[in-house]
């Protein structure tokens, strides 16, 4: 037998080695790596002397510093509040765009075959070249407009953008020709920038932790003009045999019995002009800190458009698609006959269904999208939203087929399900511009939105003609019962779901991430 080798107790480790063995957690120490570091140093303590002075746990201030249990995700910060008069204002300012583009439907026909230059076969044409003159200008000059924007500020360009649409829409008015027609419509064009400085303004007076609150006020806004805009353009074209005793004398309107809508939509956006000169503010942040000028900074075109932009772009545009062609196409569906596959509505009825769809979608946006948005992320509210459209896509086809057997009750209820879910997903629209902000760097979101306006009146300006066109084919031809257009939209609709996974990490998942 060799020497006796004398052993000296560490009582701390006899502590910590009873307690994790037995599973208690009076000690709040599990056995941790530092714990059999410790324990593999009691059996070799025969060769050296242990120092009981140094403590066995290194790491954190006393008792349960390395197991601080489950972590808790600290708690969202709370919404910042919005500058609601900036807010509000700039939502006056957005339903010009919409109103002024839309007052023109309802008479544009007319107004084209009065001209005596085209003949009735030819006015579908004509009208469609006038708008498409309008969106291929207003793609051409909106990114001038938003480097504009960068150079000079918002404001400035603004109320130029809103001053040449009032001035076009007032022009258009007094047309007499096909070519002043054309030529007034893109004279519009080059100055239809003002929705996309408008989205950059709304992005820049508000935070992440405001901004789908923001961009309800946004998107309700743009609405609002589509639907008021074609309302005005129907009541109040030819007037003189609308209301003869207010307008049966007047040689003005009796010479060109179009000009008193569009003067009526003049007036708003010069009024929406004054208030911006009064009482628009060009956000703080964008001034130079260190030298106090106002001159913003500028970031190139490439910069802004660094990955993961190009992907948020392209999912931009799968979503302005789903929501132009649906809108599009819920019209002729409702106007077309029940036997080859519409719903066979009258007017009055088309226009109930439109104001039912506006109310709602003003509760999904206004009331509810804002507390969606804080409890689920805008992330995940893109993507439930986005799984809502392929299903809302499909209901127009069950609301006919329940009214081609007769039952008429459970094809209005289908149709009520659309309006419902589709007012819900609609919130898609609106999620992606959120999205598109927040991904956006923070010199160069003026061309971001820019860039996304161009896809937007891309899109506006063949979407809509493509799908109707399908639509038109698949009713006349009977294929697939009249539904083509609907199987399109869906594809579309699962396409717009697909894409709605590869949304970059949205500002809470990269808070969480980090943490």
């Amino acid at each position: 037998m060799g020497p006796k080798i004398p052993v000296r107790w560490n009582w701390r480790l006899t502590m910590v080695l009873v307690c994790n063995c037995h599973g208690y957690s009076c000690l709040n120490l599990p056995l941790t790596s530092q714990v059999r570091e410790a324990s593999t140093k009691a059996t070799t303590m025969s060769t050296g002397d242990v120092d009981e002075t140094r403590p066995l746990v290194t790491d954190g201030a006393g008792y349960g510093a390395t197991d601080p249990g489950p972590s808790v995700p600290p708690p969202k910060p709370e919404p910042t509040p919005l500058p609601m008069g900036q807010i509000l204002l700039l939502s006056l300012t957005r339903v010009s765009e919409p109103i002024s583009f839309s007052v023109l439907l309802p008479f544009v026909n007319q107004m084209v075959l009065s001209t005596g230059e085209v003949t009735v076969e030819e006015v579908g044409y004509a009208a469609g070249w006038l708008e498409t003159c309008f969106s291929l200008t207003q793609i051409v000059f909106l990114m001038l407009w938003s480097r504009a924007a960068d150079a000079w500020g918002r404001k400035p360009v603004l109320l130029c953008a809103l001053a040449g649409a009032m001035i076009s829409c007032t022009l258009f008015g007094f047309a007499k020709h096909m070519w002043q027609m054309y030529a007034i419509r893109v004279l519009g064009g080059v100055f239809g920038a003002n929705a996309a400085v408008i989205r950059t303004l709304f992005a820049e007076n508000c935070d992440r932790t405001n901004m789908a609150t923001a961009f309800a006020y946004f998107s309700f806004a743009a609405s609002v003009g589509g639907l008021v805009g074609p309302t005005i353009g129907g009541a109040l074209a030819n007037p003189v045999e609308r209301f003869p005793r207010l307008f049966g004398q007047s040689k003005l309107f009796s010479e060109h019995p179009f000009v008193l809508p569009c003067m009526v939509v003049s007036a708003y956006v010069g009024g929406t002009i004054l208030l911006c000169l009064l009482y628009l503010r060009e956000p703080h942040h964008r001034e130079n800190s260190k030298g106090g000028s106002s001159k913003p900074s500028t970031m190139s075109i490439r910069e802004s458009l660094k990955p993961p932009m190009p992907r948020m772009l392209v999912i931009y545009a799968v979503t302005v698609t789903a929501s132009f062609c649906q809108g599009a196409l819920v019209p002729l569906h409702l106007f077309t006959p029940i036997n080859l596959g519409g719903l066979n509505e009258t007017p009055s009825q088309i226009a109930l269904v439109s104001a039912i769809s506006a109310l709602f979608s003003a509760i999904w946006m206004l009331l509810l999208m804002p507390k969606l948005d804080r409890r689920l992320g805008t992330k995940r509210l893109f993507i439930y939203c986005s799984a809502a459209t392929p299903v809302m896509m499909v209901l127009p086809v069950i609301a006919n087929a329940f009214a081609r057997t007769g039952h008429f009750g459970m094809s209005y209820f289908a149709l009520f399900l659309f309006i419902c879910i589709g007012s819900g997903a609609g919130m898609t629209f609106t999620s992606v511009q959120v999205l598109l902000n927040s991904t956006a760097p923070a010199g160069g979101i003026s061309t971001v939105n820019g860039v996304a306006q161009m896809i937007a009146g891309a899109t506006k300006s063949v979407g809509p003609g493509i799908i109707s066109s399908i639509y038109a084919f698949g009713v006349s031809n009977q294929i697939l019962a009249g539904y083509l257009a609907w199987v399109v939209m869906t594809v579309i609709g699962v396409i717009l779901l697909a894409a709605s996974f590869r949304v970059p990490a949205d500002y809470d998942e990269k808070v969480d991430a980090a943490k």
